[in-house]
């Protein structure tokens, strides 16, 4: 009784102590980074290493906050990337706050599977990840036009006669994968400032970034069968 008491009371303070460890933290990095707060602060398999969640990346420190590791943490013998289970926990979102009256809708067959997809019409690795969609059939999709005009000055303006268009995902489509100009008016009402303001809300800094229907974020592009296969783990 006395050594489980003991066992008991020692991982009881092991506790108190990591989360003292973790309340230092956070005050560290409120006085050295006030501008760059951090969303999450945990602790980590690898002892007085804690992980934090700032500006969509996860980073690693000690508890005095200075000096930072940046990169993947990996469990050798489990063969897993902690780093990337990790921050696809954290950098999920939950899709049903979306506002989806900003997005094109297309459906694809059925369309039991649905993705959540913020693109660019200018960003060349969107014309990939648009080609290989292309192969995927029953499939919702809901494309948020995100125009990054700082590297793509005429992206706005695209994303806004493309919205503005008869038929908005055709002509998404007949510019992104055969680079045909869209023609149309660009001072409809449209929701191309909004989803700008959206993107920078969910720390999305790059297209295409898509959300699947459990919330997961996929920053960057990826091919018909990787898709397929994560759509079939949700559909799970």
């Amino acid at each position: 009784m006395k050594t489980w008491l003991s066992l008991l009371s020692f991982g009881l303070l092991s506790m108190s102590m990591a989360h003292a460890d973790i309340q230092k933290l956070e005050q560290n990095l409120k006085t050295n980074f006030p501008d760059m707060p951090a969303k999450s602060v945990n602790s980590t398999p690898v002892k007085d290493i804690y992980e934090v969640f700032m500006g969509g990346r996860i980073v690693y420190t000690n508890d005095e906050g200075r000096y930072f590791f940046v990169g993947s943490l990996i469990d050798l013998p489990a063969q897993k990337n902690l780093t990337e289970e990790r921050t696809q926990v954290l950098s999920a979102i939950d899709v049903k706050q979306l506002p989806l009256k900003q997005a094109i809708k297309q459906v694809k067959g059925k369309g039991e599977r649905v993705i959540y997809l913020f693109s660019d019409p200018d960003c060349p690795y969107c014309h990939k990840l648009e080609a290989e969609l292309a192969k995927i059939d029953n499939l919702t999709i809901y494309l948020f036009m995100f125009p990054l005009t700082s590297l793509h000055p005429e992206a706005e303006r695209i994303s806004r006669q493309v919205w503005c268009s008869k038929k908005p995902y055709q002509t998404w489509t007949d510019y992104t994968l055969n680079k045909k100009q869209p023609t149309g008016k660009d001072s409809c009402t449209n929701p191309i400032q909004d989803n700008i303001a959206l993107a920078e809300k969910l720390e999305i800094t790059g297209t295409p970034t898509l959300f699947l229907q459990d919330g997961s974020r996929i920053p960057g592009g990826m091919s018909a069968e990787d898709l397929e296969k994560r759509l079939a783990e949700i559909k799970k």
